[in-house]
């Protein structure tokens, strides 16, 4: 089957079954930010269904990708969506938490996708920073948590965690790296390392 008919029939499933997968207002600056890297090789954390590994093994057909999920039945899909789309040679999806996976993958990574547990992202990503080259391009999803991220005043207490997290993870790679959010969707954060 072609990368793009399993791509289809991911999405098909994944909004039946509700699994949340890249919004269609995102894709283009994932993988603008993907290809600005010219990536050998990708990591990525939450691969759920396989849906935007599958985006960035069409998008950069060079690159090898390391992608983590913590749910068994989402890996097991993904698995699967890689034979089908003919690319179980360069994808390999890992299953566990990525705080035990990370520290036992090698780099360089040219290009970094976080998707995982949102409020985790900080933390992954220091746990992935050893791993990058020089080079590499960091991408965060959902990082504007349905606005809250950015909103004056208080959080509803359901979400204070996540979103005090979030803005961590913002304010850290603001410091650290040159950093846009592309606001589309629930926002992309894009970083790269700060030139000298």
């Amino acid at each position: 089957m072609e990368i793009r008919d399993v791509l289809r029939s991911l999405e098909r499933e994944a909004l039946a079954a509700g699994v949340p997968i890249l919004r269609e207002s995102e894709r283009d600056a994932l993988l603008a930010a993907c290809a600005s890297a010219r990536p050998a090789r990708i990591l990525e954390v939450g691969t759920a269904v396989g849906f935007s590994a599958l985006l960035m093994a069409l998008r950069c057909p060079e690159a090898e990708i390391d992608t983590i999920e913590l749910d068994p039945a989402r890996h097991a899909r993904a698995v699967r969506a890689m034979a089908e789309a003919g690319v179980s040679g360069r994808v390999r999806c890992h299953l566990g938490d990525a705080a035990a996976v990370l520290p036992a993958l090698a780099g360089p990574y040219d290009f970094l996708y976080l998707d995982g547990p949102k409020g985790q992202y900080l933390a992954h990503l220091r746990l992935a920073e050893p791993l990058l080259s020089p080079r590499a391009v960091i991408a965060a999803d959902n990082v504007l948590f349905r606005g809250l991220v950015r909103q004056e005043g208080p959080v509803p207490h359901r979400y204070r965690t996540i979103v005090m997290r979030l803005r961590a993870y913002l304010a850290y790679v603001k410091d650290h790296y040159d950093t846009a959010v592309c606001a589309e969707g629930d926002g992309l954060a894009v970083s790269r390392k700060k030139e000298n």
